[in-house]
């Protein structure tokens, strides 16, 4: 009897195997993006001209990154 109860607690904790947990990215503002312009190389105006033309009001770095980077890439006309 001793046996089968080590048997069936094994067979739980292999059951229970840790879930990956998924990285959950920070969503901030347009102006606490625009007051950590330096993050982005770029003035504080800037970065909230570019949230602005994108029509973005919150983003996450990353994002942010990509928006600021693709407007000031744009052509001048």
């Amino acid at each position: 009897m001793a046996e089968t109860k080590t048997a069936n607690a094994q067979a739980s904790t292999k059951e229970k195997v840790p879930r990956k947990r998924e990285a959950v990215e920070t969503v901030y503002t347009a102006e606490e993006l625009s007051n950590a312009s330096e993050r982005f190389g770029t003035r504080k105006e800037c970065v909230a001209a570019a949230l602005k033309y994108y029509g973005k009001d919150k983003a996450t770095l990353k994002e942010a990154k990509e928006l600021v980077n693709k407007f000031l890439s744009k052509e001048v006309k």
